[in-house]
This record gives C-alpha cells, structure tokens and sequence, in this order.
C-alpha cells in the first residue's frame, strides 16, 4: 500500500509538527509496512505541481493536517486527487476540526474521515486498521466521518500519558533544513480564553523532564539549529518551573535563540515581596545573557470588562506592569499583540490601548482582528454575543454589537500603518514622536490612508517615508524636520522631498562652523538640519558610500 502525506504550509520557512509527532509513535514494524511518503508544498506552490507528485506515487491513503491558512489549498487539490487517484481513503486533521464536522463532510464527500484532538497516541491502530484493510480505525475516539447511518461524532481525543511519547525529532520525516524547530516542554493550558482552540476543553498541564529537555536541546544543536520556537502556550505559567527552564536555555546561550510566549500579568508582584516564585523568574530574566530570548507577550486588550469577556486570567493593570518591565530588560526585545473584534472592544478603545503600548515602547505591535476558530467558545455561542464573522477562513470577525464591519476595516489599516512605521526601527523614533500623544493626527492618517490602496498594496522602504512626510507637511508641519532627519539616518536620497529642510554647508561659509569639515578634501559634502535645539550634521562622500552619510555629528545650540 502507498502511504502518502501532504505536507502543505504557510511558507518554506515553516514546517509542520503533525507528520513527524505522529510518526514518532509509531512501531518500527508499523512505520515499516506503511512506508510514509510525503508531498510538500506551501500554499503559494502550483496546485497543478502538487497534483503531479501525488499521482506519480499511486496513493492508496492520504493524509494531511488542515489550518485556517492552508485548508482551502488543501481541498482543491483533494478533490482533484480524489478523482484522478481514487485512493482508498483520505483523512484529515489538525485545529480545523476542533468543531462540529457535519457540514465540512457533507460539503466535501471526498473526505473519508476527520481527527478531532491530539492523534500520537492512536496513530498506530489507526495505521494497523489501515494495513489490515479492516474497518476498526471507525471504533478509534476521535474520528468523524458519514456513512450509511448518518453521522458518526466524536469527542476531541487528549493524549493520557504526553510524557511517554516519543519526540517528534526520533522520526527520520523531521524537517531538519529549516531556520528554526519547534519544541514542547509542555502540554496543556492553565488559561480558558474563549478565543483560543486551547479553551475549549481546558486539560491540565503536563510538563517534560528539564533533564529529558537538555538532551533534546543537545540534538538540535548538533544539526546546526540556531532558533527554538517553544510552544508552550504560557511559558510562565508555573514560574519555578519557567525559572528552571531558563538555567536550561542558558547553558545554550550563544548556540540557540528560543521565541517563547509569556502572559505579563503573571509577572507581577506584591510590593516588597522580593522573595516570591514570580519576584525569582523576574531576577532571573533580568540577569539572563542578551540574545537567549525572543518574548511575545500575550496583552489582547488593556480593556478590564473585554479581557473579562475572554475569560482570559489575569488583570490589564498588571499585564501592562508586566509588559514595562520587561521591556526594561535590555537583554531581549519583547512583541505585543491587540486583537481587534473582540467582544466590547471598540474601535476607540482600540486607538486608546495602541496608544498606551506604544507609550511603553515594545519592540513589536502586533494588530489582528479575532478567528472565530473551530470549536472554539466565541465561535459555539457567537449569536449570543451578536458576532458576525466569515464563514470562510480565515473566519474574521465583520462586526460585533461594539465595532462596525467599518471600523474594523479601520482596525487593519491602523495594522498596517503600525507594520510600516513603528515595527520598522528605522522609522519607529518619528513615528513614535509624531503619533504617540496626538490620537486625532493618528486617526486622520488612519482615515486618509483607508481611503486608497494601502491595505493591498506593498510599499518599499523609501516609499514609506515618503507618504509620511507628504502626511505630516499637509496635516502637522512642524514635525517635518523629524522625519527629514530620520530620513538621512536612513541614508536615503539627499534629492528626493524629504531632504528639502537640509542646508548645503558650503566651502568658507563662516556664518556656520562644520564640526566634520575635512580640510583640503574636496570630495565631501556637507549638510544640516536644525530640529529643536540641535543642529545635525551630515557628511556624504561617493567615494565611501553612494548614498548613505559617511560621517554624522550633533551639537547642542
């Protein structure tokens, strides 16, 4: 028989964990008779190239784990296959059917059958059932399917002993020719957001021996990895065991970078009480080498009766505690993410806590409009909160009882805007000064940019600076000068408009002294710019750099 998986992803740079994870557990005599082969592909892979492989490998059974970004690909090429291949048996999993699965099977009669929940620990009798050509896969908790009778449900399958399980990298299918991996030091969710597939059937956590980890660790760096990206959905949940997690990573400072997912509010601490779990992880981040870490840290909204609608744990006050102080932690930069949409966020409200993250200054703003994911709280009792949202991946909420379908469209151009100026360091000082504390200009630039092709259209670095000055000589003048300055730090073109508030300093020109003048070299050129009590200096020469300043200075007037 011809066991085939198709591997389809966001992009190159990704891989999934499914195939591997499952593969892993399998027996050896198992993984032998069914000889796993796979496709892959992205979602912006020919669909006719991916069609091709498939046929060429005779299929009998196919496999293939569906997400909100790559089930549309994966169904028409399936449908496709299923009628050029006729393959025995096509079956589906992954978060796309953490649902109610009536209407997809109906919908898509191709399908054999669909997954719901974690699948390593009935992976073999599954492919046993498979191999024998008997139908016992149909009794296994956790797969869908239609028949004759009708409807067969199921409810999500957790794994019961997650400890036990082989670690995906034991499977010679594991992607090692990526940039990064992927590693799980743990399995469950204390938290029961309503937004997230990890809250519809909320499992205790289980956690991977520190020690079992090293020796994982070890392994990834010996293939030449350089970035872990660590699942956990809340790395510090627990803070001993984060504390003990962090003394592993730091043994590996210099050879690995790990991407790690934190909830700031979980680091907040009474006044005085320095010797706490919580007070001990804040030591320990503060003290951990620069380079280790990558923080994403989880605020959604800085709005009490929103986050409260979430069911999400933790306070606002203390999350954004959190977040300053680790953003004061030097040794690491730190992303924050706002979802749009959700229940009671207003598009003013939303403005109002961009404005605050901002004020605090993570590396990273990052704007999304909610999912309303399969299986998922919001998406179960949607009518009740009077949400409307696409039936269509990647299921975007189109308005709620709090924000029009207008006002979110808003939403994705502020997104936009700060993808553009403030996620970009060399844009984000002006566009900091110029917009954080004026949410009126902020709104006009949201307006005016939401009028044309912004959202849809790619714009290149110059280019971005070039709409922000044209905004600022029409709406705010007199910070002009800020990005006329960012703009030679940028070392764009002294030719173009944003250069225009530049003087040319001129050879034996007395009225002003060159701080930078190199005598008797004709080749430079000198010019400045005043902008608040400071005068800035920049020298060009041609034959050290073709654009960008070769000698920059600033003196206090």
């Amino acid at each position: 028989m011809n066991f085939v998986w198709l591997d389809i992803n966001a992009s190159w740079s990704h891989s999934s964990l499914a195939l591997p994870a499952l593969h892993a557990n399998l027996s050896g005599s198992t993984a032998s008779k069914c000889n796993m082969k796979v496709v892959r592909g992205t979602v912006k892979s020919p669909i006719s190239q991916i069609i091709g492989q498939l046929e060429l490998l005779e299929p009998h059974y196919i496999f293939a784990t569906g997400w909100l970004f790559n089930i549309d690909y994966l169904l028409t090429v399936l449908g496709r296959v299923s009628s050029l291949c006729s393959p025995k048996g096509i079956f589906l999993g992954g978060p796309e059917f953490l649902g109610d699965n009536t209407n997809f099977l109906k919908n898509n009669s191709f399908i054999t059958a669909v997954f719901k929940g974690e699948g390593e620990e009935i992976f073999e009798p599954f492919i046993s059932s498979l191999l024998n050509s008997d139908e016992k896969w149909r009794e296994i908790p956790g797969f869908e399917f239609i028949d004759m009778e009708g409807m067969h449900r199921s409810l999500a399958v957790s794994t019961k002993e997650f400890i036990s399980l082989a670690p995906p990298t034991c499977s010679p299918l594991f992607s090692w020719d990526k940039s990064f991996v992927q590693l799980e030091t743990s399995r469950g969710c204390f938290n029961s957001c309503r937004f997230c597939v990890s809250g519809i059937d909320r499992s205790p956590v289980t956690d991977i021996p520190v020690e079992e980890l090293g020796e994982r660790l070890k392994l990834i760096v010996s293939k030449g990895i350089r970035q872990v990206r660590v699942l956990d959905r809340t790395f510090n949940a627990n803070p001993l065991r984060a504390i003990s997690l962090l003394q592993l990573f730091s043994e590996f400072a210099g050879k690995l970078n790990f991407h790690l997912e934190v909830h700031p509010a979980l680091l907040h601490i009474s006044s005085g009480n320095d010797s706490s779990p919580v007070a001990k992880l804040r030591q320990m981040l503060e003290s951990l080498p620069a380079g280790l870490l990558h923080l994403e840290a989880g605020i959604q909204t800085l709005q009490q009766d929103v986050l409260d609608n979430c069911g999400r744990k933790g306070s606002c006050a203390n999350s954004l505690e959190g977040l300053k102080f680790l953003i004061g932690c030097t040794n690491f930069e730190v992303h924050a993410d706002l979802i749009a949409g959700l229940p009671g966020y207003t598009f003013n409200s939303l403005v109002d806590d961009t404005l605050s993250l901002m004020a605090v200054s993570p590396a990273e703003i990052q704007l999304e409009s909610l999912k309303l994911l399969p299986g998922t709280h919001f998406r179960n009792m949607s009518e009740l909160y009077g949400i409307k949202y696409s039936p269509f991946p990647p299921y975007e909420v189109l308005s709620t009882p709090s924000i029009s379908y207008n006002d979110l469209s808003r939403c994705m151009v502020l997104s936009r805007i700060l993808d553009y100026w403030y996620n970009d360091k060399k844009w984000r000082k002006p566009f900091g000064k110029i917009f954080s504390a004026n949410k009126e200009l902020l709104l006009v630039l949201i307006d005016e940019l939401g009028e044309g092709e912004f959202i849809s259209q790619p714009m290149g670095f110059e280019a971005k600076g070039l709409l922000l000055y044209s905004f600022c000589k029409r709406h705010c003048p007199d910070n002009c000068a800020e990005i006329s300055l960012q703009w030679a730090h940028n070392g764009l073109s002294m030719k173009k408009e944003p250069a225009e508030m530049f003087v040319k300093w001129n050879y034996g020109d007395t009225a002003v002294s060159n701080p930078i003048f190199v005598e008797g070299d004709p080749r430079y050129r000198y010019f400045y710019l005043h902008v608040g009590n400071c005068r800035h200096w920049f020298a060009y020469n041609k034959e050290i750099e073709r654009v960008a300043p070769c000698n920059i200075c600033t003196e206090e007037l």
